[in-house]
Parts: structure tokens; sequence; C-alpha cells
């Protein structure tokens, strides 16, 4: 059954009331997939995805690597190189300082200049402690110190940062390092002055090394009276003996809590929501990212520019480490490949190593000694991401993808027949046709994005803006059946789309930084705000009336990228999109059935700024948009509909909508789950973390039906039994 099918609408001339008639003997033919609730994550070290939020690292640049300051642009072979721009690098250093609210980023450039990693201060006497880059196990960036004979005992390396002491008050590290004789080294933590100047010792620990390479753990633990302050910055410190020469490559340092190195409060709401499905590890990164690069011991680990983005890559999380993660969530993992600057020799080794034998195949086997004698069993592959644009490492053309794809697919079935094997497709150009015409019999599922935004200015009419975002599901699902027909004529008899990344761009306009009437980010609807949740839930809905076409999506991002989760200062919480997410897997396994709303309508053929009748990029304008958007799902073991209820008009005001049941069938009783909020810009915070969460009423129903009123803003999840 298609769209047109599931689901009606007839406009109605009362644009305060909504009708929505629910026959749940009309079903479609699939159920709701649980992939249609997935996430995405990557590893963009300056906005803490991967690292520092999955990961429950507590150090930045923890292997003292060469930090890359990116440019804005790409370059002719892709990707984003490092820029070199002294005056340039200077700004980058703070806008970092300031977004981590540290106290001196000054005191950062000058280490920085002084041959100190990027992120690690001197304290103490500055000339008692001499620094430059070294060379480390696996021939990336360590870092040397060497200590006057008479050096002051404060003088040591620190770095700056926030503690989860509202979790736990104790740490575990491990410490690479070697000297030029054996020595030792105290490692600490400290609180710090206002101008980030040690303070008062809160733990401490002797380390020693040797001459050789060493790798030393140790553990650290703040007193009771740390928590006083559970928002104060802390210094990590490093204090070699005086008169010793070393070199460091690498320190770690968790809270004793963590998760097999993940974040236990990352864990837990991901769990709460029973994430489906997780893909990883890019994004644009993966087109520059080599697999065997982070598998086995961290310190044969080579810490890299990031390929695609500002900073490194330490590979500390890598294969073993993601899929650990996903074991402790309860999601199946994903991985996204390298079909930028990788082979598909790499690819299927990769697969090997995932899936392979532990003794009948070399890369089964190497698994298996870097601990993990069982296969992964990972079944979905996804080969390349956006490699159809410049911004891409190694990007291509269409002909050149479906060469690539084609080598890939074969290479990675030939170890795994079982996998599947998803397709970078891309619905608004002609980059999928030359797939189509060489590849159709390899293609077991065609990917696109969906990342739209443009820059906002004071003369954006953001009520507009809104509503065109809020429409643009319909287009795309219209978009996604043209995909759909060309599939078939190329012989694929039943097409499956994937969105594999899905999220608002909204950005400000460049002269909309500075000044008394300028916006800020808080004034526009981001991905951080109630708008990506209500934008997400229209997309959920297409998916779920597509009827099995939209099989799949990832959304954008796990953590502190798109929206998801937030972290900051150690303390974790969700954005509004989250609670969609969450509550939307209770309709998971149920059938989509016919659907007929009554409700108002509204365009959004509207002028914005001087281009009257144009609207945001990949939007096109629309009539006759239903205030309202539904979708009910049918458990019919149980009796049970789950109808999902989303006001979309900004313009509009509350809704009284009520639920029926079409024939003889009635109500008995009702729970009503709501997430919404007084404005499209409202977003969760460090310091207010819920002011967007979830709100449960539960009723009886004696009419046989559910009236309820529903603010603009709003999704809402209502859960019947009927009879």
């Amino acid at each position: 059954m298609d769209d047109s099918q599931l689901v009606e609408h007839s406009d109605s001339s009362d644009s305060d009331t909504a009708t929505v008639t629910v026959d749940p003997t009309v079903r479609g033919e699939t159920t709701v997939d649980p992939k249609l609730l997935g996430k995405f994550g990557e590893h963009l070290y300056t906005a803490h995805n991967a690292k520092n939020t999955l990961e429950a690292e507590i150090l930045h640049n923890p292997t003292f690597g060469s930090w890359k300051f990116q440019v804005h642009g790409p370059g002719p072979d892709g990707g984003r190189p490092a820029v070199h721009d002294a005056d340039e690098i200077d700004d980058r250093v703070a806008e970092y300082a300031t977004r981590r609210d540290y106290p001196d980023h000054e005191r950062l450039l000058e280490a920085y200049r002084d041959g100190l990693a990027l992120w690690w201060v001197h304290c103490g006497i500055r000339d008692d402690v001499r620094t430059s880059p070294d060379v480390g196990v696996a021939e990336d960036r360590a870092q040397r110190i060497e200590v006057a004979p008479d050096a002051d005992s404060e003088s040591a390396i620190a770095q700056w940062c926030y503690l989860p002491l509202h979790r736990t008050r104790a740490f575990e590290g491990r410490l690479t390092a070697r000297g030029n004789e054996a020595t030792t080294v105290e490692i600490g933590i400290q609180t710090v002055t206002a101008d980030g100047d040690l303070e008062t010792e809160l733990a401490t620990q002797s380390v020693a090394i040797g001459t050789d390479w060493t790798t030393a753990a140790f553990d650290l633990e703040c007193p009771q009276s740390a928590l006083d302050d559970l928002d104060a910055l802390y210094a990590v410190t490093i204090r070699p003996e005086p008169g010793s020469n070393v070199v460091f490559d690498g320190i770690s340092l968790l809270p004793d809590d963590h998760v097999a190195r993940a974040d236990p409060e990352v864990i837990s709401f991901l769990q709460d929501a029973d994430l489906p499905l997780l893909r990883w590890p890019g994004g644009n990164f993966v087109s520059g990212y080599h697999w065997e690069e982070a598998v086995g011991p961290f310190e044969e680990r080579p810490t890299k520019p990031n390929p695609a983005w500002a900073g490194l890559e330490t590979n500390r999380f890598g294969t073993a480490e993601f899929m650990d993660f996903c074991e402790a969530v309860g999601c199946e993992p994903m991985i996204c490949l390298n079909a930028g600057n990788g082979t598909a020799e790499e690819a299927a080794n990769w697969v090997e190593y995932c899936n392979g034998d532990p003794e009948g195949t070399e890369y089964g086997r190497l698994r298996a000694e870097h601990g993990h004698p069982e296969p992964y069993d990972v079944t979905y592959w996804e080969v390349g991401n956006e490699v159809y644009g410049p911004w891409q490492t190694t990007w291509t053309t269409p002909g050149g993808y479906a060469d690539r794809f084609a080598r890939f697919h074969e290479a990675m079935t030939a170890v795994d027949n079982d996998i599947e094997v998803l397709a970078c497709g891309n619905r608004l150009t002609d980059w999928n046709e030359p797939l189509l015409a060489e590849c159709a019999d390899e293609l077991d599922w065609l990917t696109d994005h969906v990342l739209v935004g443009d820059p906002v200015s004071t003369d954006t009419d953001l009520e507009a803006l809104y509503n065109a975002h809020m429409a643009f599901a319909e287009q795309v699902g219209r978009e996604y059946e043209t995909v759909a027909e060309r599939m078939r004529a190329a012989g694929i008899d039943e097409p499956t789309l994937a969105i594999t990344e899905l999220q608002l761009f909204t950005t400000l306009a460049d002269d909309e930084h500075d000044g008394d009437d300028t916006l800020e980010w808080t004034d526009i609807p981001t991905n951080k705000t109630m708008t990506e949740a209500v934008y997400d839930a229209t997309f959920l809905l297409e998916a779920i009336r597509s009827d099995g076409l939209i099989g799949m999506i990832t959304h954008s991002g796990v953590g502190n990228h798109g929206a998801g989760l937030r972290k900051d200062r150690e303390r974790v919480w969700a954005d509004p999109a989250y609670y969609v997410h969450r509550e939307a897997f209770s309709m998971v396994g149920a059938h989509p059935v016919k659907t007929h709303l009554e409700c108002g309508t509204y365009d959004t053929e509207l002028p914005v700024g001087d281009h009257t009748g144009e609207l945001f990029g990949a939007i096109e304008p629309a009539t006759d948009v239903a205030q309202l958007d539904a979708v009910a799902v049918s458990h019919p073991a149980e009796n049970r509909l789950i109808t999902c209820l989303v006001h979309r008009d900004a313009t509009a005001g509350p809704l009284t909508v009520t639920l029926e049941v079409a024939g003889e069938s009635s109500l008995e009783s009702a729970t009503v789950s709501r997430i919404g909020a007084d404005s499209m810009v409202t977003q969760n915070t460090r310091e207010r973390p819920e002011i967007v969460a979830l709100e449960t009423d539960q009723r009886t129903e004696t009419a046989g039906a559910v009236t309820l009123d529903l603010e603009p803003f709003t999704v809402a999840f209502v859960d019947c039994e009927y009879e």
C-alpha cells in the first residue's frame, strides 16, 4: 500500500481544530523498522563527538599530537588542509579557549610556540621546563620535557580540565614514556586559580619509567572536599623529577565508572532510548580514515591529523572500542567505509577483521590476537560518504563512484556474502545514474543525506523558515518516489533507501556575528532546538508512510554534533530531538494503518528577504500543507494504536485534536506523551537540561475518542487501547 492509500487529508475551515480518524483494519504491508531510529557518530575533535563524548577520556590531545588548524574551504583533491598562518592560528586557539571557558588562551599559545602540544600549558617557573617535539612509539609526534636540575617544585606541564565529580571522585590512567635514564614522574590533579595557576593538590601518584618505552597504570582519587564545587576547573599535572629528560608518548585519564572507555551517562541515555543502530566513523572523516591504524595496543596506534576536520585523530576509539560501545548500548553497529583515499582491499580486510573466522582467516586471527576471538558479525557496510562532493578527500565523478562501488562490493562480499552493502547515493543530481546502470544487481541499499540550511539574518522570516522545513519531508518523499521508479526501471524490484545523515543546518549569516542589532545563535532554530525535534518527527512519519521504501535513518548525530546528546564540562544532557526518538520506539514492530486527517493548511510560498517567492536552499515552496502531521500504527495482537501527532505550523495557535477510530471500534484508554516548547528556539542547556523533556498523562476515555489540545512546536504520541 503506497503513501496515498495510507493517509488522506481534507481541509478544514476551522484552523483551530483537527480530527484524526484511524482505521486499524487497513494496514500497510511492512512494520515500523527499528532502523528508522538509528544515530550517527563521527570523529570531530573540536566538536567533541566520538572524542571526549562517546569516550570517557578527560584529556584533550592525550597523545601530544601535532594539532591541525583547518582551512575553511576544500583543496582541489578534496578535504580541508591545514592552515599555517600564525595570526589565524592565534584566532583559532582563542576560539577554543573561549568555547571551553579556559582562563587564558595566551598561556595556550605561549606553550604551543614553545614546542608544547596544544591544550597543554606550562605551570610554575617556565624556564625550569624546556619542551620540544619528539618521536613516539608509532613514529608520530611525542613530547620531550627537560627539567632543570634546580627546578622549582611547582614546575610542571598541565592541562586544564573539568571532572565528572557529580558521579565519581576516582580516576584511572595510563602513561607511556621513556627517560634518558630511569626516573619517576608525578601525575596529579590540582585546583587552579581564576588565572589558571596551580593551587591545591588533590591527588597525586608517582609513576616509574625506564630508559625504554614504559606503559604504567596509575590511580587518582580526589578528596570529598572536591565535591564542594562540581563545576570548578581543575588541572591534570605531569611533573618529572628535577634534572630529568623524559619523552611522553601518551597519557590517559578515565573516570573509574567508565564503561569499556565509554562515558557511562552517554551509554545510559542511549540505552533508555533503545538505540537500534549506530553508524560510524563518518561522515567526511571516513574518506581519509585507515582502520588498521586504530586497532591493537594503544601505544602502536599513530596519532594523525584529522583528515576532514580541525584537530587530530588519536586512533584510540577504533574498531574494538566502537564494538564495545555498541555492545554496552545494545545497538547494532554499522560501518561507513573509506571510499575516498581507501581501497577495495582495505575495505575487504576490515570486513574480514570484523567477521572473519579467528583460525581460518588472516584478519580474523589478527582480531583474536587483539583480544576479540569471536567475530563481531557486522551486517551493514556503507561504501563511502558524500564522495560526490569536493569537501571529501579523493572525491569522484558519478561514473567514478560506480567503478569504486563495484570493486568494493566484489571484494567485500568475497569475504562475507551475508553482509548488506549500502551505496552512496544523491537524489538531487545525476549521481545515481551510472550506479543504477552498472551496479543494479549489487545494490542492497541506496543512501541519501538530507542536510539543509541557509544563513539566517535579521530580515529572515523565522516562521517562514520553520514552516518550510516542516513541509520538506513530504517533498523529499516525492523525490524518493522518483528515485525508486528509476531503481525499478533498472531491475531492482524492491528498492530500499537509507537516510544516513539527517539534520538541520541553519547558520548565522556572516554579518550577524557582531553589533547591537544582530542575531545570536540562540535566536535561530538550530539542531539543538525544539525545531529539530519537530523536523525529525516529520521525516520519521514520512518514512513510516513510505511503507518500507525508506528503510533506515541514522540521524545526526549522537553527541555534540547535530541533535542528540550534549556534553560539556563532563555533564551530559539530551537535546529535544532525543525525546522524540526515544518515544518513537514504541511504534517499532507495528503496522502503519490508514489515517484520515481533517485540519487546516498553510502555504510556504512566502517572500524571504529580498528574494520574493524563493525559499531556503533545496526546499521548494509548498501549498496546502496540513497544519497537523499524523501517522497511526497498530499492534493488532494487543488491540493497541499509537498515533504520532506533529503540530508543524508556527503561524497557528493551539489545535484541539480529536482522535477517533473508524467503524464500530472505540478508544478505551490513552496515554498521551508530549515533547514541546513555547518557542521554536527553545533548547536544553547544561544549566537547565530539561527545559524540553517528556510530559505524560494517562486517562480513561468515556466517549470512545481522545481529545487533546496540541500547542505549536509540539510532538505528541497517543497510545490507546481500542475495541
